[in-house]
């Protein structure tokens, strides 16, 4: 079963595989914690550091942004990391840990990612909130990246505390384990057994210690073999503050199972969802910020996963078409039965010069509307491996025979201005 997109409107239901409510985490977190009462197998967050900094997006726009080009990349504000005091910052922390421990299941786990500035007001919240006896591990993720400090020791490490919602909670260190390996460790010796296996050996007060390449290692709560990602990985999207997928993977696999549900509030570039639409699981998150959405739509698309995604956008907006918009659209219908729908020009609030109309659309998708729902049926995304955007989406989709469905078209453009265009 392929990915089918939806964005639910005011009013909707939302029963799909994910949904991803855009709002204020203080707003929107109370708005679903009811509904999700214990449903959520892991949570993961990773709120701001204090850090008094505002985070950027860096956005490569058009064919020749995703090619290379440094002159057609434009930089937006992703999120803000002032407060007004520490106070403030911590009784945040507080209201989005009393509610995601609402949310969690008891089998369920909880991961907050900070660093120096807040790891210890955030244990004494935690062994407040999920008790002390709840608490399983300061996790140490150990980096080399970053510059270094004359004046002190440089900082090199991030805190990810760990705790249970109760003495029921999934682990399974299994799922994170990687074999040995036939690399030389030590001064060990290379040795065959009777049965063939191999194994390195060494010799200690006077007993043979035996490792099998085939054993399992396993990570202990200072995970120094996954670093940050580099200026030119794969993986970025030019989101600041962006974790790698291998994070997450160690966390989302250790505590969950195919089908379970995993949360993250601060979902950012969209990391823990890519991740856990990759391994068969469902997640619930939120963002406040507009490129958050953005970014972590083309993630899921493009994960090679299954299922439904389902988008709640406050700020989608929502028109009848008509040759004032911003927008030129053209409908034909085609040989084999399809609708073609056509982006024939689009406008943005906005101009740059020396781009065309392709080059202010990031996505945009054709579909149709049923009952408050919009289902897009096919889409086109600017991405590294896929740079061009496809001016024209064929749908199955016909004239809509039932009043309450329409043919519709969502664009978000490089601004992240974001509009759904009932045909």
């Amino acid at each position: 079963m392929p990915i089918v997109e939806k964005y639910l409107l005011a009013g909707s239901q939302y029963e799909a595989a994910g949904i991803f409510h855009r709002d204020d985490v203080i707003s929107g977190m109370p708005q679903i914690a009811e509904q999700w009462k214990e449903k959520l197998q892991t949570i993961y967050i990773d709120p701001p550091f204090f850090t008094g900094q505002t985070f950027s997006y860096k956005q490569r726009i058009g064919e020749k942004g995703l090619k290379g080009s440094t002159e057609h990349i434009i930089t937006h504000e992703a999120y803000s990391d002032n407060w007004n005091s520490k106070s403030e910052f911590i009784e945040m922390l507080r209201k989005v840990l009393t509610l995601s421990y609402q949310m969690l299941k008891p089998e369920g786990s909880m991961f907050l990612h900070l660093d120096y500035r807040f790891s210890s007001y955030a244990r004494l919240l935690m062994d407040d909130i999920f008790g002390e006896d709840n608490f399983l591990n300061e996790i140490i993720w150990a980096y080399k990246s970053g510059g270094r400090s004359k004046r002190h020791f440089s900082r090199k490490h991030d805190t990810i505390l760990f705790y249970r919602k109760s003495n029921k909670h999934y682990f399974n260190l299994d799922a994170v384990g990687k074999s040995r390996g036939s690399s030389k460790r030590n001064n060990m010796k290379r040795n065959v057994d009777e049965n063939g296996n191999i194994y390195w050996s060494i010799r200690s007060n006077g007993k043979e210690y035996r490792y099998y390449e085939d054993s399992m290692i396993y990570p202990s709560d200072v995970w120094d073999d996954i670093s940050h990602l580099q200026q030119k990985d794969p993986e970025r999207t030019g989101y600041d503050t962006q974790k790698p997928e291998a994070l997450l993977e160690r966390i989302i696999l250790s505590t969950s199972q195919p089908g379970d549900w995993v949360g993250d509030f601060f979902a950012g570039s969209g990391t823990t969802l890519a991740v856990a639409q990759k391994n068969g699981r469902k997640w619930l998150a939120m963002d406040s910020s507009l490129f958050s959405m953005q970014i972590s739509r083309k993630r899921l698309l493009s994960s090679g996963g299954s299922g439904t995604i389902a988008f709640i956008d406050p700020y989608l907006k929502t028109q009848e078409y008509n040759r004032g918009n911003k927008a030129d659209i053209s409908i034909n219908a085609s040989n084999n039965g399809e609708t073609e729908i056509r982006l024939n020009n689009y406008t943005p609030g906005r101009s740059i010069d020396g781009l065309n109309y392709l080059d202010y659309i990031d996505f945009w998708s054709a579909g149709r509307l049923v009952n408050n729902e919009y289902i897009a049926e096919k889409y086109s995304c600017r991405t590294r491996g896929n740079p061009r955007l496809d001016p024209v989406l064929a749908v199955s989709v016909g004239k809509a025979e039932d009043e309450n469905e329409r043919i519709a078209v969502n664009i978000t453009d490089i601004y992240g201005e974001q509009t759904l265009i009932l045909l």
